[in-house]
């Protein structure tokens, strides 16, 4: 009995191992420098089986792994001068970015002068038609998971609604 129960589990295993959706979620854009160069963004998402291993991709990051994340987190940091570092998208602080990414738009631009009172206040970020303002010098953007549909919805902390006329 005990090797009949065996049997099932190990074909329970290897059927689910096999029904994992594989998703892609590719993404580009480009990152803004305060010098108003920009060079280009290539960030995205891979969800993939590769024979007995599942692989995880962000950006030009790999793990591997048993199960998918429920999400990603990018974290953003802000300098005295107003300016932006996302590790995974530049070495260094620039002024903004934006982001597609699978059905989704993301971005941190300009939506004022910059004030060395208030260094937040001048940034605005947008996830999709939703528009936000910095409420921290380190927000997150965070990234849910579906196995089977890939991003299922963009978050984040350290942000405050944008009630301004031009935001949403």
């Amino acid at each position: 009995m005990n090797n009949l129960k065996f049997v099932f589990v190990v074909i329970a295993l290897l059927f689910s191992a096999q029904t994992l959706a594989d998703w892609k979620a590719e993404g580009s854009g480009k990152v803004i420098y305060p010098s108003g160069r920009t060079e280009p963004l290539d960030f995205g998402f891979e969800y993939k089986k590769v024979y007995d291993t599942i692989i995880f991709t962000a950006g030009k990051s790999q793990m591997r792994t048993s199960e998918m994340p429920p999400n990603y987190i990018l974290n953003l940091f802000v300098n005295k001068q107003g300016q932006v570092y996302v590790a995974e998208f530049a070495n260094g602080f620039f002024k903004g970015f934006e982001l597609n990414i699978g059905e989704h738009k993301i971005s941190v631009n300009r939506r004022r002068e910059f004030d060395e009172e208030e260094p937040l206040r001048h940034l605005r970020v947008q996830i999709n038609d939703r528009s936000f303002l910095l409420d921290t010098t380190h927000p997150t953007i965070k990234f849910e998971f579906d196995e089977e549909k890939g991003i299922v919805d963009i978050n984040g902390s350290g942000l405050l609604k944008d009630l301004s006329s031009r935001g949403r």
